[in-house]
């Protein structure tokens, strides 16, 4: 995911702007406007925003009317009218969920509650929540190191002494000091090459190392397959029906297609696609500190591990970043307070902020990387201040 700052969503033209008329060379240039019959509404004409509570379907979701959670439906009306202006194009769906009832519910664009939507990076934190489940188990631990998992690799050709003070929890808070960045594109995504790869933990074993493990935050996530391979090995399951045994079937989540390739080795830092009530339930989840409807799915304390600083202050795409979520700092009724979030390709997001009770889901296909700090900025500059 390429590097953006937040940016307030008022300041990304959130407020109707002004238009000015195009300059043309003289009066007698400016074409006529286009003949419109009485009866007939330009298309390109917004349809003016009317609250629905939710529909209640078999997922789970209890629904509410967000009048009756607290929130302002006047602040929401102005949100979803600038929306269906497309002051933020490319956006599917927005749904807002609060005292762990879904409130608002809506598809832009041709998307449906029907449709899957491609996390992208967002896988990473749904793996984060399957791999603090195996830590929960006993399976592993953040403070060991990971080549205590493959002793057979140290001391191979290559071997950098640096490798065997890497720990599961550089891995999960990116910073290994591996020479592997996901963030570019074509042979510059290190993820990209691997996939081309015949033997993916081979590709992850011969990388280079840049600097000391903890040092310094680099997006790499593709190297989170030594951890999945871990994760099967130790529970005599293949990864992804650990997954759906531990996580997905106890949230009700059909779909968990995770990509696999040589040697039944899982990529889990994307590959996933989710309706978009099933991404709140990820989001509830964490706000809930791993309860879900009063069951007991991951532990308190990894929710909290999890959604704490673990990377340099500040270096991750400029904010902070946990084990797999990314973390940052608003104000809330005039109180700073700090907000994890899942964050994916073209604008997938997962919103959790529990000083407000509230999590909010956006899909999008972006078209640019102002996405991000679009979506990152409607949510903590509009949406929270919506809701008292």
């Amino acid at each position: 995911m390429p590097e953006f700052k937040s940016i307030s969503f008022l300041a990304m033209g959130f407020v109707l702007l002004a238009l000015s008329a195009p300059a043309f060379a003289g009066d007698d240039d400016i074409p006529p406007p286009p003949a419109v019959a009485p009866t007939e509404v330009p298309t390109d004409t917004p349809v003016p925003f009317h609250y629905q509570i939710p529909q209640k379907l078999s997922d789970g979701w209890a629904v509410g009317d967000l009048r009756q959670e607290k929130g302002d439906l006047a602040k929401v009306t102005k949100i979803m009218d600038g929306i269906n202006l497309d002051h933020l194009p490319g956006l599917h769906c927005l749904l807002i969920f609060r005292h762990d009832k879904l409130l608002l519910e809506e598809y832009f664009n041709g998307s449906s509650g029907k449709a899957l939507h491609p996390l992208f990076s967002c896988t990473k934190s749904v793996f984060s929540t399957v791999y603090g489940i195996a830590q929960d188990q006993g399976l592993l631990n953040v403070d060991q190191k990971v080549y205590d998992f493959y002793p057979d690799r140290r001391g191979k050709a290559g071997w950098d002494e640096r490798k065997a003070d890497i720990t599961v929890g550089n891995m999960l808070s990116m910073t290994t000091g591996l020479n592997c960045n996901d963030a570019g594109v074509g042979d510059d995504n290190c993820g990209s090459v691997m996939e081309r790869s015949k033997d993916w933990l081979g590709f992850i074993f011969g990388l280079p190392m840049a600097q000391a493990p903890g040092k310094v935050w680099v997006y790499n996530g593709c190297c989170l397959s030594l951890l999945s391979n871990v994760i099967a090995q130790k529970s005599a399951m293949t990864f992804p029906e650990y997954a759906k045994k531990v996580l997905l079937d106890p949230l009700g989540i059909t779909e968990g297609d995770w990509v696999t390739g040589p040697s039944g080795v899982n990529r889990v830092d994307y590959g996933l696609a989710w309706k978009a009530r099933d991404m709140g339930k990820l989001g509830q989840l964490y706000l809930n500190k791993g309860m879900w409807k009063g069951k007991r799915i991951v532990s308190e304390a990894w929710v909290k591990d999890a959604t704490d600083l673990h990377a340099p202050k500040g270096k991750s795409f400029g904010h902070d970043y946990g084990y797999l979520w990314h973390l940052k700092d608003t104000t809330y009724q005039d109180k700073p307070v700090r907000f994890f979030y899942a964050n994916g390709y073209k604008g997938q997001g997962i919103f959790v902020s529990p000083e407000a009770d509230l999590v909010c889901v956006m899909t999008a296909d972006g078209k640019d990387d102002a996405i991000y700090g679009k979506e990152e900025g409607l949510f903590a500059m509009e949406i929270l201040g919506a809701f008292n």
